[in-house]
């Protein structure tokens, strides 16, 4: 059971400790969402001054029911984005095939009407193309918007007002789309590949908990986020006694099998805002902001019985020894958890499966 809270839990343990090493940040499809939902509500009010000023033109006021059909349909996108359950990739997928659509069917008004060439045409295919290249797979981006364009070259050819410059301009325009967005590409990339491998350097493999450099560097800012509160930080260093004798008897796969499951009860123990490190071996540090002394006691206490009760098939009882100490009784963070070490040992001393 514990070692399945684990697994559910590990990625996101791993994205924290990551984001210990660096500056925190959004995640990618969280980004994404708000910068789709931030398209759509611009798209969403431009639509609406158009509306507005349609009905005060009645030159105009043929065209308010399309622009009204646009307006209802960006804002039921931007409630779609707001649906976790829906796929960002998804929703790209639709926004770039309703550009598309809108695209044709400005085309066939433009081959029927004979209208001329307008410059909202010309912006209209840029904006298609962002979209393709930013959100499609490659090919078909440049195969969508090849053919727009090649159909916008077509329809212009029986306007009476085709804008020859205008349309040699907008090939130009979206080939330096294409390069900027295929190189924007690859710097998202990049990006994610650096956060990955800071995910990478920041995670104990084996337990999917914060490692000790990455424990390190929260519990320092953490510990200067609450120098003013020292008696509210707290630290609890807990060492699996007789573990030596487990891996010796067992094996070291059983050993990591016993680790993976305490990493489990602690990560099932502990709050979101609660640091859990593999401090190194078979021992783990665990830090607590904002609780005092008695209620770190009770965190503490909990985490010994619940290892105490915890049976697992093929393993002796298990038990654990802890030091706690609160940042107002070290003079620095070296010292806090040298001095919950010393009293993890102290438990040792005074018979295991104790806390002092």
């Amino acid at each position: 059971m514990y070692s399945l809270t684990m697994k559910m839990s590990g990625n996101q343990r791993a994205l924290l400790c990551a984001m210990s090493v660096d500056s925190p940040t959004l995640s990618p499809e969280r980004q994404q969402r708000r910068m789709l939902a931030g398209l759509l509500v611009l798209a969403a009010v431009v639509e609406a001054g158009v509306a507005l000023y349609l009905t005060q033109d009645p030159e105009y006021i043929g065209q308010l029911p399309s622009v009204v059909i646009g307006l209802v349909v960006t804002l039921i996108l931007a409630g779609l984005t707001l649906q976790l359950k829906v796929r960002v990739a998804h929703l790209h997928r639709t926004v770039v095939v309703l550009a598309v659509t809108w695209m044709l069917v400005n085309i066939h008004s433009l081959a029927t009407t004979h209208r001329p060439v307008t410059s909202g045409m010309l912006l209209h295919m840029v904006l298609l193309a962002l979209l393709a290249f930013s959100w499609l797979p490659h090919r078909w981006a440049v195969g969508t918007v090849i053919a727009s364009y090649g159909l916008l070259c077509f329809g212009a050819t029986f306007s009476r007002g085709p804008d020859i410059a205008g349309l040699l301009l907008l090939g130009f325009l979206l080939t330096l789309t294409w390069y900027l967005t295929l190189h924007g590409n690859q710097a998202t990339t990049e990006r994610s590949r650096s956060r990955h491998l800071a995910e990478l350097a920041a995670t104990d493999p084996l337990t999917g908990l914060c490692n000790r450099r990455s424990g390190e560097a929260q519990l320092e800012a953490l510990a200067s986020e609450w120098q003013n509160a020292p008696d509210c930080l707290s630290v609890l260093v807990l060492d699996l006694d007789h573990f030596k004798r487990i891996n010796d008897s067992l094996g070291h796969a059983k050993g990591d099998e016993l680790l993976v499951a305490v990493s489990g009860v602690l990560m099932a123990l502990t709050r979101s805002d609660d640091v859990v490190v593999r401090w190194g071996g078979e021992e783990f540090l665990v830090v607590l902001p904002g609780l005092n002394p008695k209620q770190t006691h009770e965190v503490g206490q909990r985490i010994l019985r619940t290892i105490r009760d915890l049976r697992l098939p093929g393993f002796p009882p298990l038990t654990v020894s802890g030091g706690m100490a609160m940042l107002n009784q070290a003079a620095n963070v070296k010292a806090l958890v040298a001095l919950a070490d010393e009293r993890m040992y102290l438990a040792k001393e005074a018979g295991r499966d104790q806390l002092v």
